[in-house]
């Protein structure tokens, strides 16, 4: 494993350099955002796809790789039968290109395939073929969201180094504090030099208590490991969610007025720095009072 990993960032490094060797491609122009959770079951894959919608919806062009490979969340949860993986594109039957599948609002999927082993003893070519697919990535997308496996691993690790952006998903269960905790504490142990990683605490009651699961693990971290979490935001336990999730489809799009959809949508203002347009008080009621008649 230790000899792959070496000649993976061989192989990355030179691609680097042959692409800055090109003046259009000197600079990645996407931005790459690990999503993280220390345990599966805390609607980790869920968020990633929701904020994929809400960038769309505000004209970014977005790739989801879902790097849970095996498993398949993201496709299930839009409803939709990739017919390609990233085992096509390590196996050479396809490029990365073809391998992407639209989804919901136009987000292209790179699907981890079902039944899928880890990608343990791959070959130098196989790896070129990886390599050159994440890097052609660049030129499709403006923002690329990388779903990881829920815990700890090499692969999170190494995705989490990659990425501009780390994003760790919690519940306010005891559990699911303590493994978010874990993985924090696994990044700091394994990138001495991260800066900062943000925080999403899902199926909440209210902003309250977001803030306590928030200022748990913040001041834990910041006191044991000198590495700042900032609070991204909250999603709270939300009907609407559930049944979408049930039909296959994200709740940004079949309920866009609900208030799951809404804290997905200021989420992925705060992560873009851009503003959103806000309804309403009375407005807001009014298409959220008729889409529970439509739900």
């Amino acid at each position: 494993m230790m000899d792959q990993a070496r000649r993976l960032r061989e192989l990355i490094q030179q691609r680097g350099a042959t692409m800055q060797e090109e003046p259009q491609k000197s600079e990645m122009k996407a931005r790459v955002i690990a999503v993280a959770s220390g345990k599966g079951g805390v609607g980790k894959s869920n968020f990633s796809t929701n904020i994929a919608i809400q960038m769309s919806k505000l004209g970014k062009r977005v790739v989801i790789i879902d790097a849970d490979f095996g498993l398949s969340n993201i496709e299930i949860l839009m409803g939709i039968h990739p017919k390609y993986n990233v085992a096509d594109v390590i196996n050479g039957a396809v490029d990365m290109s073809a391998a992407l599948t639209v989804g919901s609002m136009g987000c292209m999927l790179l699907s981890g395939g079902t039944g899928l082993s880890a990608l343990h003893d791959i070959t130098d070519n196989q790896l070129l073929r990886l390599t050159d697919g994440f890097l052609q990535l660049d030129d499709l997308a403006d923002c690329i969201i990388i779903d990881t496996r829920a815990g700890l691993s090499n692969a999170v690790i190494n995705f989490i180094k990659a990425a501009t952006d780390t994003i760790v998903v919690t519940t306010p269960d005891p559990t699911a504090i303590a493994d978010a905790y874990s993985l924090i504490k696994s990044i700091k142990a394994t990138i001495p030099d991260a800066k900062e990683l943000k925080l999403v605490v899902n199926c909440v009651d209210d902003e309250t208590e977001a803030m306590e699961v928030y200022e748990k693990l913040s001041g834990v971290s910041k006191r044991f490991l000198q590495l700042p979490i900032s609070f991204l935001g909250f999603v709270p336990y939300d009907t609407m969610l559930v049944k979408a999730v049930r039909r296959q489809q994200p709740v940004s799009i079949l309920h866009p007025y609900a208030d799951s959809t809404a804290r997905f949508a200021d989420i992925c203002a705060k992560i873009l720095e851009v503003q959103v347009e806000k309804k309403s008080s009375i407005q807001n009621f009014v298409l959220k009072f008729i889409g529970k008649f439509g739900s």
